[in-house]
Parts: C-alpha cells; structure tokens; sequence
C-alpha cells in the first residue's frame, strides 16, 4: 500500500478532472480528489472513511466479480441528502492486495446538462422560426415599398430586394440571388451591355459606386438611357450592412427643368440668394440686362451690392429680419454697371429646397414710372416757361417758412416784384420776346439769391421771393433785383430795356398768415408803382 500512496500517484489522481477515489479491500476509501469531496460536500475528511457511508449500496455493487463494470446508484452527500450517480469501477491486484477506482459521474448535472441542451435546442428553433419569421415580413415590406429596394450584409452581399429592384435592373435580374456581392453584380450589369445608366467610363463608374457605397450615407442621381432619372440613395445600418433605394426622380427632374427655363426666360429680373449671407447664387437673363453685368460678376455679389449708398445696409437688414414673404412697396436704387441709377420695387419669397432656404427675389424696373411722375410733379409746382415755382409751390413753402418761423422765431420776408414795361414788349414784339424775356429774367433773378431763398413766377409778368430774412436783408435783395433787371436784355437783335417795382412785407412784423403776408407785399409793391416805378416799398407794421 506503501507504493500506491506514494506521492506521484497522489498527484495523478488529484489532477483527473473527473471524481475519482480508490477503495481497498475492506471498503475504506484511501484517496479521494477534489472533484468526489465537491460532489459530496464533505472536503477532505473522506479519506480513510468507510466508501459505504458515502456509497450505501456498494456491498452490493462490489460483490460482483467483474473487474470492470458501470453502474447507477445512490450518493449520500454530507448534509444527508441522496443524489443520483454513476459509478464506473476497475479491479486491480497490487503485491496481493485489491484495490478498486471509482469514477463517479453526477446525473443530477448530466441530467440537468440533458435538459438544457433539450431547451437550447427548443430555443434554437424558436429562434430560427423567428427570424425566417421576420425574414419574411421584411421581404413583404420591401415589397410594399414605392421604391426599388435592397438590402446588403456587412460583406456587401445581397440579402434581400423587392421585384421593383429586379424590373428597374432587368439585366441583372436573374443573377440575383442571396449571398451575390454588389461588385459582381455591378460587372454583370457591365457585361451585359444591356444596362439603363449612361456610363462613360466603366471601371471608374464601378469604383466610384463601390466608394459611395461604403460611405455612411451617399446620394447620387443617375440619368438612365430612356430619359428617366434614378436617385441612388445607400445607407449604412448599425451591424454594417447596408440599405439601398432607386427612386424614380424623372418627374422631380422635369419640374425642375420646367422651373429653370421659367427662371431663365421670365422677363422680370429674378435673382436666388442665400438667405443668410445674401450673396447672389443665380441670376436670370433678364437681370443680366438689367445691371449690365456678366453672370459671373453677378454671382460674385451680395444683393447689398447693388444698392446706392446706404441703402444696401438697410436692405440687407431688411431681408434678414423677414420671416413672411413680402410684397414690393419700398422703392429702393439700384446701381448698373453703366453706374446708371435705375429704381427698383423687389418681391420677396422662400423657397426651400431640402435643408436649405433661399431667397428668389424678382426685381420690377419702375424707373420710367419714377421718372414720369418726378416730371408730373415738378410740372405741377413749376412754371413751364421759366422752371421757376409757381404759385402753388409757392404758397406751400411760405406756409412750411411761416411755420417754422413761429417756433424759431425767426424773420421771414416776401418781396412782391411786377415787371415795369412788360406789356409793350409783348404787344410790340410778340409773345415769343416776351417769353424770351420772362426766361431771362428768372435767370437774373436766381442769380442774385441767396442760398435758400425761393424765387417763383407767379404768373403772367408777376414774381416773387421767399427769403428767411430781416427787414434790412429782404431791403438789400431788392435792391439788388432792381439793379439787375435795369440792364438791357440781349433778345435776338434786340436789346430790350424794362424795370421792375417790389413790394416788401415781413413776418412777424406784418402778420404770420400767409393771404396776409402776400396782402401786404401786394400793397407795398402798388406803392412802388407809384412812386415812379423801378423802386422798392416796404409795408408798414
């Protein structure tokens, strides 16, 4: 027994993974490894113990005369309770003692073992139906999808597409099939020479479909050789796979096209901006015309670029604060290339196209409309033949003058002036001396002026002057008229001798309204008249 406990058998029998013990003749377990002491949670207190405390049935079992044999049995674990076993025994004789090894198998674990494996496999084929299952319905909704659908794995091999997918690329149709990668199937498509893309380069289009491919997202828009276009549409998904959409764009296509050629041969000026930065994107031909520029100096501009002076800063405030289309009411100057200033009504709208939002702005040329009613005005507080004022402007600027007098308290003088010997050169020498006349005596009179007096014509040979003024500068101004207008006038070959008379009346000293003002020169200027003519009166206060 010496031999067999030795230490080397000790460690042989320690290192089996199995439970094993050895028992001699008389039924006392002599060794016992870790695996036996686990299974019968007594550590290891076994050794040296009787194996039928442990084995209760091993009389029995070692009455057979077997040398080797398998049997079930029963374990008494240490806390007293009963455990099915396995028990695979060998004989052996060593220097005339018997000695027996036990190998015991835990069938409670077995068992428990049996059933998992039972329930992993149920389980498997739960899951397997389960995902056949969702395989299906996948497939029935890439079906139901509006679009040409596909789907790829993480090798880029083809898992599933709908039968839009197969009729948009018949070419390729009957080489589709589960595990096919997208390269082979692009060669088909090149091989076939049947394919719907218009393609130059073959190689360089399979490279560049293969690297947008593997991008995260890409988008790209095929013309196919029917005329239709196709937006190729690839998605990486999470596990690295991959989904891709052909969506039939040709309509879209066609709407923008339409759209463009309305852009383009519009006949109002119509420019796209940033909404942000303002800067020009695209221009029409009619804008082209309209500022004289090149379409690439155009699209190097802001719109502010084309406002007179300040008004660039306030459109341009203008069109960021806006968050409603606007309608044109503020006529803004523009500047040409020409550097011609040309008024302009501008309609703002938003278009939005995907992530982005634009400005179309269309611009109405209003400069003749500007210009007419600039003329109609100044026509209707002018006088036709000497351009001065004429009455009504006149009055209108005495009732501004007075006005602002009140609160300022300052003078304010009209000088009442009636041409002396007008009427015979007219009836002598015809209205059109007498027109030449009236002209040149506007002109002297502007000439004397200061700046910021008012000289209108009245009518007929009467004139009049609006001076902010005191008593003795309205007295030096008329002075100064009489002086000028005693010259001969150069008409034709004709020189022309008249004089002139004037009434002076000053605000606040003769009144502050207006018919009262104008009263009082008119009497001032009759007194002129009489005293000789070629003179000036003022009128009392």
């Amino acid at each position: 027994m010496t031999d067999f406990t030795s230490a080397d058998a000790l460690v042989f029998l320690g290192a089996v993974p199995s439970a094993c013990l050895c028992v001699n003749g008389g039924g006392i377990i002599l060794f016992a490894n870790e695996a036996v002491c686990a299974i019968a949670g007594a550590g290891p207190a076994l050794a040296r113990t009787p194996v039928s405390r442990l084995l209760p049935q091993w009389h029995a079992l070692s009455a057979t005369q077997a040398k080797s044999f398998r049997r079930e049995t029963i374990l008494l674990r240490h806390d007293g309770s009963a455990i099915p076993v396995e028990l695979s025994l060998v004989r052996w004789e060593r220097e005339g003692a018997v000695l027996t090894g036990v190998v015991i198998r835990d069938l409670i674990d077995e068992r428990a073992l049996d059933s998992m494996r039972v329930e992993l496999e149920r389980q498997n084929e739960q899951i397997l139906a389960e995902a056949e299952a969702a395989h299906r319905r996948l497939g029935f909704i890439i079906d139901m999808l509006p679009q040409a659908a596909c789907v790829f794995d993480a090798e880029d091999r083809y898992v599933l597409w709908n039968e839009k997918y197969a009729a948009l690329y018949p070419e390729i149709a009957p080489h589709l099939q589960a595990g096919v990668s997208f390269r082979d199937i692009l060669r088909i498509s090149l091989d076939s020479g049947d394919m719907p893309e218009q393609i130059e380069d073959p190689e360089s289009w399979i490279e560049e479909r293969m690297k947008k491919h593997a991008q995260l997202s890409s988008q790209d828009e095929q013309m196919l050789r029917d005329g239709r276009w196709v937006r190729h549409d690839d998605r990486r998904t999470p596990d690295g796979g991959a989904i891709g959409m052909r969506i039939d764009i040709t309509d879209l296509k066609r709407r923008e096209e339409s759209m463009r050629q309305l852009f383009d041969a519009n006949p109002m000026p119509m420019m796209l901006c940033e909404v942000g930065t303002l800067a020009i994107l695209a221009v029409n031909e009619a804008a082209i015309a309209l500022y004289g520029f090149s379409r690439t100096d155009l699209l190097s501009k802001v719109v502010t670029d084309l406002h007179v002076g300040e008004e660039g800063a306030r459109f341009g405030k203008t069109l960021l604060g806006l968050d409603v289309e606007c309608e044109a009411r503020t006529v803004w100057r523009h500047r040409t290339a020409g550097g011609e200033e040309r008024h302009v009504l501008i309609y703002v709208r938003f278009l939005n196209e995907g992530s982005n939002r634009r400005l179309l702005l269309t611009i109405a040329d209003v400069s003749d409309r500007i210009h007419a009613e600039a003329h109609a005005t100044h026509l209707a507080n002018h006088d036709p033949l000497t351009g001065l004022p004429n009455r009504m402007r006149f009055r209108q600027a005495l009732e501004t003058a007075l006005g602002q007098a009140t609160l300022s308290g300052q003078e304010t003088a009209v000088l009442y002036l009636d041409l002396d010997g007008f009427k015979p050169v007219n009836d002598t020498f015809g209205h059109a001396t007498g027109d030449d006349l009236l002209k040149q005596v506007a002109q002297r009179l502007s000439a004397v002026l200061r700046t910021g007096d008012l000289v209108a014509r009245l009518g007929g040979d009467e004139f009049a002057i609006l001076q902010h003024a005191s008593v003795q500068a309205a007295e030096h101004v008329a002075q100064r008229c009489i002086q000028a207008l005693c010259q001969p006038f150069s008409i034709g070959d004709r020189q022309i001798d008249i004089s002139a008379s004037i009434g002076i009346a000053v605000a606040p000293g003769n009144g502050i309204d207006p018919d009262g003002l104008m009263s009082a020169a008119d009497t001032a200027l009759y007194e002129a008249k009489a005293a000789g003519k070629n003179t000036w009166r003022r009128s009392a206060a």
